[in-house]
């Protein structure tokens, strides 16, 4: 009796949710299959600061409301797919102004969830379904010659050859597929530049873009939708792209070292600085520090300094792996009011190192796998 007076309230609860989009609210009308009746989908916006919450299904619907604040991006998931799975694949919905959008979740496969009501959302799937097909084709190829159980095991020995050769590959496909799927995203932007879509797309592909063709793309677009997180990213990009171009000077900044003291980049002047941008959640980072270690130890005492900068939202997990990873050079931690990382430098994918020589113009900017022309400019310089 207590269980049907409670998915009782759920669907009052439910109605008047839905009576509510009129008054600036966006309102999330979900149906599922009725077998996930009890179970729960979570909905969260680190953008928006918003936190966690989740809606109980109940006879196949729930719902959330929101008041709208600026045009944004909704993620969910499925409690049922975090049980069974014990991990979960976000799934988004644009939101660009007050509406009521339908949401079908699959709460197996959550990103193979539907919605319907949202035209910016529209055009982001036209985008996700061609861009998918690409996907699918090159990971057939690999299938083709590698064999499909091969390629998707967890468990090959990745000291064999065949390994190595199938790696070769798939950076070459992913390198290829990455810029046929930024020409189709370019090509959806010129034909909606009305659409929050365009913005988000935009703000997805600026780092592969040249700086003419992100200013030409950007300045195409809505006004409309030129303002809240998104444009404002693309906005930090442009600024960092033209502060951090080489033979630029570095602007003087000052964050906090691991001992919340504030140091000033300024403070480094008259050294070689090799600028390490990471993060503690950053898998290819810590990669990469046991080569940094050598460069440290080779070059130090030549009037050489690396400095790392860290993007994090714990400054705890990022002082813990300071000392845990043994990193002997000077840290400091970017936020998000000064936002260094992206406003001066405009660091898109991690870890990017930026060479500064001892009058603090910048000789040099380097992908991780860029690593053997990075040494060589140091070894050029100080050897």
């Amino acid at each position: 009796m207590r269980k049907i007076l409670f998915i009782a309230l759920v669907i009052a609860v439910n109605k008047v949710n839905a009576q509510n989009a009129g008054a600036n609210n966006i309102v999330i009308e979900g149906t599922a299959d009725a077998k996930y009746n009890g179970e729960y989908v979570h909905i969260y916006n680190n953008v928006l600061k918003e936190k966690l919450d989740s809606a109980i299904i109940a006879n196949g619907k729930f719902s959330f409301t929101r008041p709208f604040k600026e045009p944004t991006r909704y993620m969910f998931y499925s409690s049922f797919e975090i049980r069974t799975k014990h991990y979960y694949s976000p799934f988004g919905i644009l939101v660009d102004h007050p509406l009521v959008v339908h949401l079908d979740a699959d709460m197996a496969n959550f990103t193979n969830s539907k919605i319907t009501g949202s035209a910016a959302q529209d055009v982001y799937d036209g985008y996700n379904a061609k861009s998918k097909l690409m996907e699918t084709a090159m990971m057939d190829k690999l299938y083709a010659k590698y064999g499909k159980a091969y390629v998707d095991s967890g468990k090959v020995d990745t000291s064999t050859q065949k390994y190595k050769w199938l790696m070769k590959d798939y950076d070459a496909a992913s390198a290829d597929n990455a810029k046929e799927t930024n020409k189709i995203a370019e090509t959806i932007i010129r034909q909606n530049p009305s659409s929050f879509a365009s913005i988000m797309l935009l703000d997805n592909i600026c780092g592969d873009l040249t700086l003419p063709e992100l200013e030409q793309l950007y300045g195409s677009l809505s006004p409309k939708f030129k303002k809240g997180y998104f444009a404002q990213s693309i906005e930090d990009n442009i600024s960092g792209r033209k502060q951090s171009a080489i033979g630029s000077t570095v602007n003087d900044f000052t964050l906090n070292d691991p001992k919340n003291n504030p140091m000033k980049f300024s403070s480094l002047k008259g050294k070689y600085v090799l600028i390490d941008f990471w993060g503690s959640w950053c898998g290819p980072c810590h990669q990469a520090f046991p080569h940094l270690k050598k460069l440290y130890s080779k070059y130090h005492d030549k009037g050489f300094e690396i400095l790392g900068i860290a993007t994090e939202s714990n400054t705890d997990a990022w002082t813990k792996d300071i000392v845990k990873s043994e990193l002997p050079w000077l840290q400091m931690v970017d936020d998000k009011t000064s936002n260094v990382s992206q406003k001066q430098f405009a660091v898109t994918e991690y870890p990017t190192t930026v060479l500064v020589d001892p009058d603090g113009k910048i000789i040099g900017r380097f992908a991780y796998n860029e690593e053997d022309q990075r040494d060589q400019k140091i070894a050029s310089i100080l050897n």
